[in-house]
């Protein structure tokens, strides 16, 4: 048996090293290589903290701008969100993310708020919710794509549907009364900008995304701007789990049947998942 001197310990903490490396290189070779899966699948929650104003214009007179994360919606919600990507050829692919919230407050307002044609009277305790959901989906074309890197242009379009309701409830001369005010519209913006993967190994990933425009689509004129950045860790070659940061901000004017107003949403969003990849 040898002995255990310096220079024994030494060779087996190479043997043991060089074991490790090779274990991990041939782990590192079983998992799918940067820019070769065809199907990416993510799912999990996401934390957004929002700011959130809408104004809705009447027949004959303009609307009151109301914040309402200070109306007593909560500013933080947690929800969840579903994201894909296809890969349907070597420097083509599709990407997707979907995600909702509904919030619920209530204050009462030291001055009359304009809502359409309806006013609440000051001293009314006013209710509001509002329901959010976005989805955005793009094309991406690899200008540059490897192993290590792709670096992609974007054209995609953000649809946000956005539905509001205002109840005032109050007492003035002519009796306890109650005003309700709905409204709903949805918001489709084109998207313009450039992505990023970075691929430090194939089991980790690092990517990121900026894209926004301003354009006029019919009843709505406004633009929409998006970052994100994250990145995946997989755990065995088909699953893994991924945290990401998602800033969004939309400001629109809108002129349809169902609402005469404006929208100007901000969210900061962040996103924790499990992803499947293929």
């Amino acid at each position: 048996m040898l002995k255990s001197t310096p220079v024994v310990r030494l060779a087996r903490l190479a043997l043991i090293a060089s074991g490790l490396l090779l274990a991990q290189a041939a782990l590192a070779d079983d998992f799918i290589k940067g820019g070769e899966e065809k199907f990416i699948f993510n799912l999990g929650g996401i934390v957004n903290q929002f700011d959130t104003s809408f104004g809705l214009n009447g027949s004959s007179q303009e609307g009151t701008t109301i914040n309402l994360e200070n109306g007593g919606l909560n500013k933080s919600l947690t929800s969840w969100q579903a994201a894909g990507t296809w890969r349907w050829a070597e420097h083509h692919r599709s990407d997707f993310l979907y995600f909702g919230a509904t919030r619920n407050g209530s204050r009462t307002y030291d001055h009359d708020i304009t809502i359409g044609d309806n006013v609440i009277p000051v001293g009314f305790k006013v209710d509001a919710e509002a329901k959010d959901q976005f989805f955005w989906v793009d094309y991406r074309y690899s200008f540059v794509k490897n192993e290590t890197l792709d670096f992609a242009g974007v054209l995609g379009i953000y649809g946000g549907n956005f539905k509001f309701n205002v109840t005032g409830t109050g007492t003035d001369e002519g009796g306890t009364r109650t005003i309700n005010s709905s409204s709903s519209t949805t918001v489709p913006l084109p998207l313009i900008g450039a992505s990023v993967d970075w691929y430090v190994q194939p089991r980790w990933k690092v990517q990121s995304a900026l894209t926004g425009m301003s354009a006029k689509i019919g009843n709505v004129d406004g633009n929409a701007y998006l970052f994100q950045l994250g990145t995946d860790y997989m755990i065995t070659r088909n699953w893994g789990l991924g945290l990401s940061y998602l800033y969004t901000r939309i400001n629109v004017d809108v002129t349809q049947s169902g609402f005469n107003g404006k929208i100007d949403w901000s969210s900061n969003a962040v996103l924790a998942y499990a992803t499947l990849k293929f």
